[in-house]
């Protein structure tokens, strides 16, 4: 890790050349310690931000469900939130736009998030958890409004499925107990699972209910992004830097989630790269606001136009 950050700095330092010490612009990041979250962390590390003219300072956010207040408060300028959350926020009155995306849920398997089922375990497909007992972090949100998109194409309701709740940390020991038939999951309990022979996916629910659909996106206040569009397009490119170098060669991407999460390099390796996309694909964010109106996580249809920055 440490050589990864000091050819990356080189790298770096070279490019900035000996004139870049013009004053920085600060901008006020409010970010949660997640596996996809190392790219920021390594932009940091590296002067990636200062490069493009911003003195970024993170503020790492114990609970998603705080970022949306700090923002409100102006604690933070910019934050990260799942999609769907956000625009639940946006529909009950927070004034939020879209500034960037970080994360997808990919396309191709495997992937992080995953419904799994025990290793022998009868169930073949997703009409099988009719009448099952199936764990989740929460019966609400974007993630669970794709399971219950995905058990309706397949002709199952999901009151029809004994829905439990439970942290994900607590996924492994209920499946290998028995205590559930299927838990939704994602890395690295996916991959622990899998590798303790404890499970096997069933289905890899997001990425087949809308094919890389973000999963992680920063937000801002629209007055205070309107107001700082020179920040918003260097944050912008700084992420997408960060993106580009990392993704070039996977082991960069792996050396540096687990640097920044602490999780084994041992399981990083074995887990699937994260989906990094700094892109926004309308159509596709287009399709999660519908898939959460139909599931009932928001209360009207919205137009994507709604969270997007206008330039």
């Amino acid at each position: 890790m440490i050589k990864l950050l000091l050819a990356a700095s080189a790298t770096l330092a070279l490019t900035f050349g000996p004139g870049h010490a013009s004053e920085l612009a600060t901008v006020k990041l409010g970010m949660n310690k997640l596996g996809a979250m190392a790219n920021i962390w390594f932009a940091s590390k590296t002067g990636i931000f200062k490069k493009h003219g911003l003195d970024l300072q993170i503020m790492e956010i114990p609970m998603s469900d705080q970022s949306i207040p700090l923002l409100q408060g102006k604690t933070v300028d910019i934050a990260l939130q799942i999609p769907g959350t956000a625009m639940v926020a946006k529909e009950a009155g927070f004034d939020l736009v879209l500034v960037g995306q970080n994360e997808t849920a990919g396309t191709t398997p495997p992937v992080s998030n995953a419904i799994m089922v025990a290793l022998n375990s009868t169930i073949k497909s997703m009409a099988d958890l009719r009448g099952k007992r199936m764990s989740t972090a929460s019966p609400r949100g974007q993630s669970f409004a794709a399971v219950k998109e995905l058990l309706q194409r397949n002709g199952v309701s999901v009151d029809q499925v004994q829905i439990t709740a439970a942290p994900f940390s607590a996924s492994a020991d209920l499946l290998r107990s028995g205590q559930v038939d299927a838990v939704v999951s994602l890395d690295p309990y996916t991959t622990q699972i899998s590798k303790a022979g404890y499970g096997r996916p069933l289905s890899w629910f997001m990425i087949e209910t809308i094919p890389d659909q973000p999963v992680g996106a920063w937000w801002a206040l629209r007055s205070w992004a309107e107001k700082n569009p020179k920040l918003v397009a260097a944050f912008q490119a700084a992420v997408k830097e960060s993106h580009d170098y990392l993704k070039a060669e996977p082991e960069r991407g792996r050396e540096a989630v687990s640097g920044y999460s602490g999780l084994d390099p041992a399981l990083v390796k074995d887990m699937p790269p994260i989906s990094w996309k700094s892109e926004i694909d309308p159509k596709t964010w287009q399709a999660v606001a519908d898939m959460l109106f139909k599931q009932g996580e928001l209360k009207k249809q919205h137009d994507v136009s709604e969270y997007l920055l206008k330039k």
